[in-house]
């Protein structure tokens, strides 16, 4: 019997009698039945995609062989845009991962599998909230002023980065990037910014396999140190003198009074250990004409914040058939939601438990007084406003949120003649969120001794909110692929409709009677409702011819043709071709003495557009609003006023890329590296140019496309595998480099925006504040001069020791807002991953690591309003007794303002994923075929110049704001039956 790595038989096995043309295949149970010359045969098996393995029989009657995957052979195939090709054959670029990378590694967030696998795709995990993980995807950088994400594809089907994330990673077959117009362009008007192709298991022919996976998983949260309250006393002395006396700060050393002088750790009281577990159970079988997969799945997973957490369901059911001429399908999925996170404030974002911590929780208070009272002041402090207590706003309210998807696809095709296939495809999507937050009235705030420092709140609020979309989509394919002699032809016709349409609607009433009543009708005050809608609709026509002359010379040319609403009848249509051609110069005849090597050259050159720039841009907008008098004696009434100026002229923002590359294998392709070049330069970008009041009075200034962006850039991996006896090893590396640049704005040289700038000639949001360059530590620093011998004041006023020295950029002697300049980047100079790992008889060890190279992050924290907690890089602020410590004096508002002083290195090397586990063989006796146990653990390791932060963070996250994210340790089982 023949089987794979994962127990499943393998049907068309050859298996031939080494030194004979004694031979069979296998059946579809992967058994196989051959007469032998001699009991101590050699038998040779071989199979497509798989190693070429020999076996010694040895006298024996029944022999059971695992047959090892060759994922390195250049003959693997790759899904592309409508289709699959060779590996060997591909002109664009491509990358790619396969089910065995990612089916065992837990997570509740597949998008976060990809993260660092694959060169030109950048994945960033800026927040960990469960069921609300923020994760940022990039392909090839940020192509323009609004939605840089990419296109998502799930199983011929338009969806989401949300929807990808939710998809269970034991029902994935295998993802692919497409990263440049050759592979991207049959996409058209939605792949500017690049493809993520998504596809899900199928069933076999064989005997019905069912497979149970499933681990539990521990969650911790990677978190800052803040200092302990004594130390904190001792900073906001230093800010307001006296706030602590020495008998107060004793307190606060021994822990006499935890009333009045709390040595609170919020960090401890806000976040946990927090578990997590999942399970995944799937079906799959068929015959040689009909195939089928069903699976579903259950998570539950709590947040490592108190009151969050996540529980999600999921389904799926992927049939084909193929019977004559006429081949069907029907693929059916959906998932449903429940997060859990506090109703007054969110986990994250400027108004957040996360702002709480930071700004307005000083740990000198208690969590609760010993009354049972929530804690709000201490012994020096009688203002109950000036301190937030996260603990009551992540346990009071009631918050329920919930999310339905529902995806369908059926298909059905036939063959007209040889090579001639006609598809077509009808897909209905529907997405639904509700969230019903309810917040009760503000409890009343006291202090350790019961006096009420504020009168509890007046009002309690119910809110519920939905949104829901569908989308709907025929396709209409029609393809013809077939050789002659030495010639490859491949070519595709298609048509497509999609109808898009998008809802929401916000209602909400106060003076509930009782705290624990939840619909709208239990309210009899101060109603409210607003909703808006959406819609729009797309036509395209696109088509693909391939071609390859023995398998040497390859060419490939694609084109599509798009129509959308969204866009004036002047420029509703637009055309997005490209061209792409590749030289296998190792099949040359001057190569024939080279035979361990490969090597291929590709190009390519194309067009694609980008319709995420919001909706009808082109038309005036109107808004219910202005009072209109049409009687004197009566009340004014509401009318439709202009809210903006309309461009018909309006056009697709439009990326032509340019791609260059160099595929080699050496030694039979065990070693195999590529290396890509690459130029994106989106042009055409819709902005909104500043133009006088006079001329736009309270309307909104009108889209007009005049942005040019350029990403230019390097790509380059290297991956070795090898084996020999019973051990089996591999080591991956990939590198990445982009250059970011704004090319043209408009005749604009630059628009500020808060500590960003977008200035021609500089990235996207360039980082735009003071260039520190040390701190004032000496009577000479505070006489320092201009080029003009005039001592450099700060807003007027002569700086003092222990402040932050800025650099004069203007010259004047005075630092002002004018002196601020460009001070960093806000996008990686590299990005790079890891792979390592071996195996030896049922063991496997794995590790993955990723990374990012020259990357700046702001971590900035007051210095002047000290009420928050602090991390305890402040223990080494300077004072006159530490003239040298790294932090500034503390008091002084120009130390906060940013600067290029908290704006910090945050590359990193993390390992992010390691995977130890064992495989045992077949267990008839219970009906196992195959049964796996592992351990795995995430974010293990980190190595960083960052102290206290995670270097993983988004560049606007300037506080810290952002949920954390977590080190977890998982186990986990696969069974095969």
């Amino acid at each position: 019997m023949i089987v794979d790595e994962r127990g499943e038989a393998l049907i068309g096995v050859n298996v031939l009698e080494k030194g004979t043309t004694n031979g069979t295949i296998t059946d579809f149970d992967g058994r196989f039945s051959l007469n032998l010359s001699s009991k101590y045969a050699v038998l040779v098996v071989s199979y497509i995609g798989y190693k070429t393995q020999e076996i010694t029989t040895n006298g024996r009657t029944e022999i059971k062989l695992t047959l090892l995957e060759d994922s390195e052979t250049l003959d693997e195939v790759v899904v592309v845009g409508y289709g699959t090709q060779k590996k060997v054959n591909l002109t664009g670029s491509v990358s790619s991962v396969s089910a065995k990378d990612i089916q065992d590694v837990p997570t509740s967030n597949t998008a976060s599998l990809l993260q660092g696998r694959m060169p030109g795709l950048m994945i960033s995990q800026n927040g960990g909230q469960a069921g609300k993980e923020d994760m940022e995807v990039r392909v090839r950088g940020v192509g323009t002023f609004g939605n840089n994400n990419p296109m998502v594809i799930i199983d011929g089907v338009e969806g989401t980065l949300s929807q990808m994330s939710d998809i269970p990673s034991a029902d994935i077959e295998s993802i692919s990037v497409l990263k440049d117009a050759a592979s991207a362009a049959i996409y058209g008007v939605r792949a500017a910014n690049g493809v993520i192709l998504i596809t899900t298991k199928k069933g076999k022919a064989g005997k019905v396999s069912v497979n149970y996976s499933g681990n539990y998983t521990v969650q911790k949260a990677m978190l800052p140190n803040y200092v302990d309250a004594y130390n904190w006393a001792l900073m906001k002395n230093e800010v307001n003198p006296g706030t602590y006396d020495e008998v107060a700060l004793q307190k606060l050393r021994d822990g006499s009074d935890p009333d009045h002088y709390a040595n609170t750790n919020w960090l401890d009281e806000v976040f946990r250990t927090a578990g997590m577990h999942q399970h995944h159970l799937s079906v799959s079988g068929g015959n040689e004409n009909t195939h089928y997969m069903t699976s579903v799945s259950y998570s539950n997973q709590e947040g490592i914040m108190r009151e969050t957490g996540a529980e999600k369901f999921a389904f799926r059911s992927n049939i084909d058939s193929k019977q004559g001429i006429f081949n069907f399908g029907l693929n059916l999925s959906g998932n449903k939601n429940n997060v859990d996170q506090p109703a007054y404030v969110s986990p994250s974002g400027d108004t957040s438990v996360m702002r709480y911590l930071s700004w307005f929780s000083r740990p000198t208070v208690p969590v609760r007084y010993s009354n049972g009272h929530y804690g709000y002041v201490d012994g020096s402090l009688a203002n109950a406003e000036l301190v937030k207590n996260p603990m009551q706003f992540i346990n009071e309210g009631y918050r329920k949120d919930e999310t339905w998807r529902f995806n369908g696809k059926a298909y059905a095709g036939i063959d007209i003649i040889d090579g001639l296939q006609f598809k077509t495809s009808l897909a209905y999507s529907f997405n639904m969120n509700a969230v019903k937050t309810y917040k009760p009235k503000e409890l009343g705030r006291y202090d350790a001794e019961g006096n009420e420092l504020k009168i509890p709140g007046a009002n309690n609020r119910l809110e519920d909110y939905y949104w829901r979309e569908t989308t709907w989509t025929n396709e209409n394919i029609l393809t013809y692929n077939k050789k002659f002699g030495l010639h490859s032809l491949n070519v595709l016709a298609g048509h497509s409709l999609l109808s898009y349409s998008r809802s929401t609607t916000t209602a909400g009433k106060e003076g509930f009677p009782t705290e624990n009543i939840y619909e709208l009708d239990g309210g009899s005050k101060n109603p409210s409702a607003i909703g808006n809608s959406n819609e729009y609709r797309l036509q395209s026509f696109f088509g693909r011819i391939n071609y390859s002359y023995a398998d040497k010379y390859l060419f490939e040319a694609n084109i599509r043709h798009d129509g959308s609403s969204r866009m004036p009848k002047s420029n509703r249509y637009a055309t997005f071709p490209s061209l792409s051609a590749g030289w296998v110069f190792t099949n040359e005849a001057f190569m024939e003495d080279y035979q361990w090597l490969f090597g291929k050259l590709r190009f390519s050159w194309g067009k694609l557009g980008n319709q995420e720039i919001g909706s009808y841009a082109y038309l005036s907008s109107l808004g219910a609003s202005g009072n209109y008098y049409f009687d004197q004696g009566k009340d004014p009434q509401t009318g439709m006023v202009s809210t903006s100026i309309p461009n018909e002229n309006i056009k697709w923002e439009t990326t032509r890329t340019i791609n260059a590359a160099i595929d080699l294998g050496f030694l039979n392709n065990r070693i195999q590296t590529t290396f890509e070049w690459f130029d994106k330069k989106t042009s055409d970008i819709l902005m909104q140019l500043a133009m006088p009041n006079i001329f736009l009075g309270s309307l909104g200034a009108p889209y007009q496309n005049v942005g040019t962006v350029r990403n230019r850039g390097w790509e380059w991996n290297v991956n070795y595998n090898d084996s020999k006896g019973d051990w089996n090893w591999y080591a991956g590396f990939n590198l990445s480099h982009v250059k970011n640049e704004i090319l043209y704005m408009g005749g604009l040289e630059e628009r500020i925006s808060g500590q960003t700038i977008n200035r021609v000639g500089e990235p996207i949001g360039a980082y735009y504040a003071y260039q520190a360059i040390g701190i004032y530590r000496t009577e000479a620093d505070l006489n320092r001069t201009n080029s003009k011998g005039e001592v450099i004041l700060q807003n007027g006023v002569k700086p003092k020791l222990g402040d932050i020295m800025y650099a004069d950029i203007n010259d004047d002697a005075n630092i002002t807002p004018e002196d601020r300049t460009i001070i960093g980047n806000p996008f990686p100079k590299y990005t790079y991953g890891v792979n390592l790992g071996a195996g030896w008889k049922g063991f496997d060890l794995s590790t993955f690591w990723q990374g990012v190279a020259g990357i700046y992050r702001y971590n900035w924290e007051t210095t002047t309003d000290i009420r928050g907690n602090f991390t305890d890089r402040w223990l080494d602020r300077w004072s006159a007794t530490n003239p040298n410590g790294s932090m500034p004096a503390l008091g002084n508002t120009m130390n906060d303002q940013f600067s290029s002083f908290w704006l910090e290195n945050s590359s990193y090397l993390r390992l992010k994923n390691l995977e130890f586990g064992y495989t045992f063989g077949e267990i008839p006796k219970i009906g196992v075929s195959k049964l796996r146990i592992y351990f795995a653990g995430t974010n293990l390791l980190t190595f960083t110049k960052l102290n206290n932060w995670d270097p993983e963070k988004g560049s606007g996250d300037t506080r810290n704001d952002n949920y954390p994210n977590a080190r977890s340790f998982s186990f986990g089982v696969n069974v095969t039956f």
